[in-house]
């Protein structure tokens, strides 16, 4: 319950920052893997180099972030009153893998970062529903929610079988923008990076 109380604070404060934003952008494509927004796992530490099972734990997250603004907004648009009760019963139905989830990354984070696991864990997750919330203010919340819809109808039927199935097609999807173990991608920082090395003159050696 505490959890719970945490996670829709987080919500309420993100969609109220999202208010503040700027204007629309024409709507995406929905179905069950909606990349709303391209996403970017920028609020990890730019150094951290993530195991399969970490980039899993990450989308897990995401999912539940992706979810839990679905729920606060779509009432209307998907004309269902109990919207938020739903997800709020997935997450009920996820507590143990959730719990455990968010334990995992609040270690992985302390790789990287001073402080508590949890708290560190509370500052990413709060990052991470205030980019959501941006990116539905940016698409205005009809389009949002449109594309989110076959997503949301779908993922609060599934049992754990059916959850890990979901997770490891995402993974498929997605994987390549996390900086992994053993690949070739860059980190989320990497971008700002070359920027920097670009606005920077090469060495010459002197004659």
């Amino acid at each position: 319950m505490r959890m719970m109380k945490s996670f829709i604070a987080v919500a309420v404060a993100a969609l109220a920052l999202a208010a503040c934003q700027e204007a629309p952008k024409p709507p995406q494509t929905g179905g069950l893997f909606p990349d709303v927004g391209n996403y970017q796992p920028v609020n990890l530490p730019p150094k951290a180099q993530l195991s399969p099972t970490e980039v899993r734990y990450d989308l897990l997250v995401k999912l539940q972030t992706e979810m839990m603004v679905t729920g606060l907004s779509c009432k209307e648009e998907f004309k269902d009153p109990i919207i938020f009760r739903t997800f709020s019963q997935w997450v009920v139905n996820n507590d143990d893998r959730i719990l455990e989830t968010q334990d995992k990354l609040g270690k992985l984070l302390g790789k990287y970062s001073k402080g508590n696991g949890a708290r560190l864990f509370d500052t990413y997750r709060t990052k991470m529903a205030n980019d959501e919330s941006g990116r539905m203010q940016r698409m205005t919340q009809a389009a949002y929610c449109l594309a989110r819809q076959d997503q949301f109808a779908e993922v609060v039927k599934y049992n754990p079988q059916q959850l890990d199935d979901y997770l490891n097609k995402t993974y498929d999807l997605l994987h390549t923008r996390y900086n992994e173990v053993g690949s070739k991608t860059q980190t989320a920082a990497a971008p700002a990076d070359k920027a920097a090395a670009a606005a920077t003159p090469p060495k010459t050696k002197k004659p």
